[in-house]
């Protein structure tokens, strides 16, 4: 009986400390990856309701438009993410330059495909290898940070754009779709 009792005590001890180093192991990689996906479904699904016709929008002349605001994450999502995944940056003025709505959309996709795939791959290791972004030495994970940070900044500017434009953002429509929560009794 003191056998089976011991036995079990080390098998406890001992996927008690497998878990912990799996926990370990995404301390940085795993916020990360959840943020992105979150970022991914508000940017994509923002980028898919707005009409075509209305791409060409600026609320001002001297900002973006809703095709170079969308083509822009595109090119950041790749840049930013190229850096995490210590791959070669890509062209970022023929990504800039897409104009067809079906292209744009899937090399949107595409583009957090390939930043999911970086996060996948990102090890607290590799993570704190430093690299240089702007002429600052940052820890690597650094650059997913910020292009999360770049993401709902621009996400942000989307919102007003298809507010003015007498729209409602995707996720906005979507809570006001949800029935109203019963009083608890």
């Amino acid at each position: 009986m003191k056998r089976v009792v011991l036995y079990s005590l080390f098998l406890a001890v001992g996927m008690a400390l497998a878990v912990s180093q799996l926990r370990a192991a995404d301390i940085i990689a795993g916020p990360l990856k959840a943020q992105w996906e979150i970022t991914r479904g508000l940017v994509v699904g923002m980028v898919e309701a707005v009409p075509e016709s209305k791409w060409g929008y600026k609320p001002t002349p001297e900002v973006r438009s809703f095709r170079e605001q969308f083509t822009h994450l595109i090119s950041e999502n790749f840049y930013y993410m190229s850096m995490v995944a210590d791959d070669k940056a890509p062209d970022r003025a023929k990504l800039e330059a897409l104009t067809n709505r079906d292209e744009i959309i899937k090399t949107l996709k595409d583009s957090y495909d390939y930043g999911a795939k970086a996060l996948s791959a990102l090890t607290d290791q590799k993570a704190t290898e430093m690299i240089t972004i702007r002429g600052q030495q940052v820890p690597r994970w650094t650059a997913a940070l910020y292009n999360l940070t770049d993401n709902m900044d621009h996400y942000g500017n989307l919102v007003v754009y298809v507010r003015l434009n007498g729209m409602v953002p995707p996720r906005t429509a979507a809570r006001a779709a949800q029935p109203a929560a019963q009083p608890a009794k």
